[in-house]
Parts: structure tokens; C-alpha cells; sequence
């Protein structure tokens, strides 16, 4: 059984009546003494969430104690939910929003000249296909922004479904983990990195996708929770596993077979691998 940390409580605190109330709810869990504070623990990680918040109603007095042979009764409060919403996160919102409207902004009249100003390098079609205008010409003459709008950018109903799901289930996890301030910023820094990797394991091509920010997700969750656990990032492992194999499986080519154009796998492993160093570095000091 792998135990999952969910919250740090002073050494002096009786947690005892918490603990009958916790085991009244058929939440298995343990409190240790670590010397200087005591550390609760689940052994499930998808109700870490649940207990992290229940804790915190009762160090706020939310849960009074009625009797020592008796479980801890709650006065009436919303239902405890087993993750953020939409309110709670709203920069995960935003890039889900501002990825629908890239996707939509392909299906416009203006497509032709709105999708130029997004892509890493400007371009003009011609009847032999797109030509490419020189990143030096680009955005070695200022246009920065180039380096993450291809992730808004989405050619596709898969396309903008798959990423807009994965952005909701693992992005808002990271968001309350880290803060809305080190969410953007880690957006920002690892989006740029998967957009400049696919630059350089294709060569002047038209790609976009917020794929590449959604591995970056999964590599900082996979190495966060292996250096300092998170209760908000305590996702089932199978997860981790499914995004790595659908990643391999793309770096084959089989993918492309089925569908138009292909898939950017250079973002997808620069995304991973911006996402797996910024879980491993920053996790030496992001506590909970």
C-alpha cells in the first residue's frame, strides 16, 4: 500500500476526533508523529482531495466533536467535491477557451490571414504549398509572441477535444497545486519549449496544439509526485502510463496513417521532458 501525504498539522494538535470521524466515513487513513508537526496520510489517492478539505473544516471548527465515544458530527456545509471547478481555475479555463477559439478562427473567412499571425513562422500559400518566412525575419525581428500561439492553434474536432480534456483534467490540478502566478509561468515556459523542439525535429512546417503544454502537465505531475507529493495532483497512475504509451505509439508513425497531416511529436516530447524538470527542480521548494 503506497500512503499519500495530504496535510501537515502542529504537534500539539489532538487529532484524535478527526480520526473518528474520518474512520465514521470509511476514509482509511494514518496520522504520524515527525517530531515537530504530525502528518496526516491516505492510503487511496483519488480521495486525497476529500480529506485535504475535511481537515481543513475541522481546524476551522466546521466539524464539532459530541461525545469521546461518539464520531464528530458536521454542521450543514456544501458536499465536499473531489476537485476544483471552474471558478477555481481560471487560467486553465482561459486556455481551454483561447484553444476553441483557435480552432475556430481555421473555419473563418479570415482564416487565411488571422492562422499567419498565430503560427511559429509567418507564411504565404502558393500553388506548390505554404512557404515559410525565415524565423531570423520572424521572430528574431521581435514577433515573440510566435514562440507559444501555435499552441492555440487546433486543426480538428479530435484534436480540440482530446487537448481541451486533458487541459481540464490535469491542468486545474496543477493550477491549485502551484498557485495561478507558477501555473502561467510553467505554462508559459514549458509551451514555448514544446513549440521550439517541434520547430527543430521538423524544420519550417505548420503545427500547432496545446498538446505539447497537456505533456508538460504530465511531466511535472509524474515527477512532482515522485519528489513531494500533492494531494490536488494525486491522479490514478494508469494516467501517466496511457499519455507515455500513446506518445510512443505516436513516435512510431502508425498515427498518422489516420488522419491528415501529422502529429507533433517533437512538441509532445519537448513538453514532456520542459514538464519532468520543472517537476523535478521546483518540487525541492513547493511545499503543501
Amino acid at each position: 500500500m503506497s500512503w499519500i501525504p495530504v496535510k501537515h498539522l502542529p504537534i500539539a494538535q489532538d487529532l484524535s476526533g478527526l480520526s473518528r470521524y474520518l474512520h465514521s466515513k470509511g476514509l482509511v487513513h494514518r496520522i504520524t508523529d515527525e517530531g515537530d508537526r504530525q502528518t496526516l496520510w491516505v492510503a487511496h489517492p483519488e480521495i486525497a482531495p476529500a480529506v485535504a478539505v475535511l481537515a481543513e473544516r475541522w481546524l476551522a471548527g466546521d466539524l464539532m466533536q459530541v461525545g469521546e465515544d461518539s464520531t464528530l458530527q458536521a454542521r450543514p456545509t456544501p458536499a465536499v467535491r473531489l476537485g476544483p471547478g471552474p471558478r477555481e481555475v481560471p487560467w486553465t479555463m482561459g486556455l481551454i477557451a483561447f484553444s476553441i477559439l483557435g480552432a475556430l478562427v481555421l473555419m473563418t473567412p479570415w482564416a487565411n490571414v488571422l492562422v499567419p499571425l498565430l503560427t511559429f513562422q509567418d507564411f504565404s500559400l502558393t500553388h506548390t504549398g505554404p512557404v515559410f518566412v525565415p524565423v531570423a525575419e520572424g521572430i528574431g525581428s521581435g514577433e515573440v509572441w510566435r514562440l507559444f500561439t501555435p499552441a492555440f492553434l487546433h486543426f480538428g474536432v479530435f484534436h480540440i477535444v482530446f487537448n481541451s480534456l486533458w487541459l481540464w483534467e490535469l491542468g486545474r490540478r496543477v493550477e491549485v497545486a502551484l498557485g495561478w502566478r507558477q501555473y502561467l509561468l510553467m505554462v508559459l515556459v514549458t509551451g514555448v519549449a514544446a513549440n521550439v523542439t517541434q520547430y527543430f525535429w521538423s524544420g519550417p512546417s505548420l503545427f500547432g496544439g496545446m498538446s505539447g503544454v497537456v505533456y508538460a502537465l504530465v511531466g511535472y505531475i509524474w515527477m512532482r509526485q515522485r519528489q513531494a507529493p500533492h494531494p490536488a495532483l494525486a491522479i490514478p497512475p494508469g494516467i501517466i502510463g496511457f499519455m507515455l504509451v500513446f506518445l510512443v505509439i505516436a513516435l512510431t508513425g502508425i498515427i498518422d496513417q489516420f488522419m491528415q497531416g501529422s502529429v507533433a511529436n517533437g512538441a509532445h516530447v519537448g513538453g514532456l521532458m520542459a514538464g519532468m524538470a520543472w517537476g523535478i527542480f521546483g518540487s525541492r521548494r513547493e511545499r503543501f
